[in-house]
C-alpha cells in the first residue's frame, strides 16, 4: 500500500511524494520514515484479530506429552497429531455447558498447573485448565482413539459393566479361569468289581495323567468411580455365569421409598444332561462393617443385598429377606 500511494504521490507532485505518502498513512512523518525514528516504511494499522487454531505443544497430565492444535469457537476441538494422523476430540470444562464458546487459548505451565491452558470466552473470564489426569489404578489415557481412552489390567475376561452415580462405584462381571480338580467317586456307592476297575483307571492315570480340566469362575467386583481401585469382590457359585446385570429401581413395600440395586442374573452350567438353573442376585454396596459371624465376609462396601430364585439369602444379611420381598412385590406390580 506505501508503494502504491508512493508512487501517485511521484506522478502529481513529484518532490512531494514523501509528504503526500505521509498524508495517506498515519504514523510516519513528513519525510516519509517512521514517527519512531526508524527507517521502515509506515504500515496500515490493523485492529487485533483472534486466531481460530492455537498451538499447544504440550498438554497433558502425564507424559507422553500431546502436540496438539486448539480449534476455538462455538464448539471447540483439539486436535491431536497421533500416529500419523489427527483425531479430533471435543474440549469440555467441568462445570460448563457441553458446548461453551472459548474466544481465545494459550499455553500455560506451572508448578500447580503443568503442562495447562488458558482459555478465554466472550464473557471476559479466563479459566486456567489441565486435561483430567487418567484414574490411579488404569494406563495412561491414550488419545490417538475415536475417544479418549484408558485401560485396565483386569487379569480375567469383563462379561458385564454398570455405573452406580449414586455410590460413586462402578461394578463389573469378570471371570478368571481356574483348573478344575477331578471329584473321585464314593466309595460306597461301588461294587467290588467297580471299585477293581476304579483302581485299575487310576492306576493308569498316574502312569499318564490326563490333560487338566478349566472352569470359570464368576465374580462382581466393586471398584471405585475415580481411582478404579477394586473396593470389594463378590464371588459366585461353582460353575455359576453371570448372565445379566443392570441397576434397577426397586420401592420398599414398608416406606414405599425407591431405592436402586444391583441385579445379577446367573445361571449354573452342570452340562448338557442336567437341568439349568439360575438366581437372581440383589447386590447392594453398604460400608457397615461385616458381621463376623461370616465364613466369608466380603469387604468393605460389598454387602449383598438379597438373593431370589436360589431360595436362600446370604448369611450376617438381615436385609436381606426384607429385599427379596420387596423385589417380589415390585415384580407383582
Amino acid at each position: 500500500v506505501s508503494a502504491a500511494a508512493e508512487a501517485e504521490a511521484a506522478e502529481a507532485g513529484g518532490g512531494e511524494a514523501d509528504g503526500g505518502a505521509a498524508a495517506l498513512l498515519p504514523g510516519t512523518d513528513g519525510a516519509g520514515g517512521d514517527s519512531t525514528g526508524g527507517e521502515s516504511r509506515g504500515r496500515l494499522a490493523l485492529s487485533p484479530r483472534t486466531p481460530a487454531l492455537v498451538r499447544i505443544p504440550r498438554l497433558g497430565a502425564t507424559p507422553p506429552l500431546l502436540d496438539s492444535l486448539l480449534l476455538l469457537g462455538a464448539q471447540p476441538l483439539l486436535l491431536c497429531f497421533l500416529r500419523g494422523a489427527v483425531w479430533a476430540h471435543e474440549l469440555r470444562v467441568v462445570g460448563l455447558p457441553a458446548r461453551h464458546a472459548f474466544t481465545g487459548a494459550a499455553p500455560f505451565h506451572s508448578p500447580a498447573c503443568q503442562h495447562g491452558l488458558l482459555l478465554a470466552d466472550s464473557a471476559g473470564l479466563v479459566r486456567v485448565c489441565a486435561l483430567e489426569p487418567h484414574p490411579r489404578e488404569s494406563r495412561p489415557t491414550k488419545y490417538d482413539s475415536d475417544w479418549p481412552l484408558s485401560k485396565m489390567l483386569l487379569k480375567g475376561t469383563p462379561h458385564g459393566v454398570v455405573l452406580l452415580p449414586a455410590d460413586r462405584a462402578i461394578a463389573v462381571a469378570v471371570s478368571v479361569r481356574e483348573q478344575r480338580l477331578d471329584e473321585a467317586m464314593p466309595s460306597e456307592e461301588l461294587t467290588e468289581a467297580e471299585r477293581a476297575a476304579l483302581d485299575e483307571e487310576e492306576t493308569r492315570r498316574a502312569a499318564r495323567p490326563p490333560p487338566p480340566r478349566w472352569r470359570e469362575a464368576y465374580s462382581v467386583r466393586l471398584l471405585d468411580a475415580e481411582s478404579w481401585a477394586t473396593e470389594a469382590s463378590y464371588a459366585l457359585r461353582e460353575d455359576e455365569w453371570v448372565m445379566c446385570m443392570r441397576l434397577l429401581p426397586l420401592r420398599d413395600t414398608a416406606t414405599r421409598a425407591v431405592t436402586h440395586r444391583l441385579v445379577v442374573g446367573t445361571a449354573i452350567q452342570q452340562g448338557e444332561d442336567r437341568m439349568c438353573c439360575g438366581r437372581l442376585l440383589i447386590l447392594a454396596p453398604d460400608d457397615s462393617p461385616p458381621s463376623s459371624s461370616s465364613s466369608s465376609p466380603p469387604p468393605k462396601k460389598a454387602k449383598a443385598g438379597g438373593e431370589c430364585g436360589g431360595g436362600d439369602a446370604d448369611a450376617g444379611s438381615p436385609a436381606a429377606t426384607h429385599e427379596a420381598a420387596a423385589a417380589a412385590a415390585a415384580a407383582a406390580a
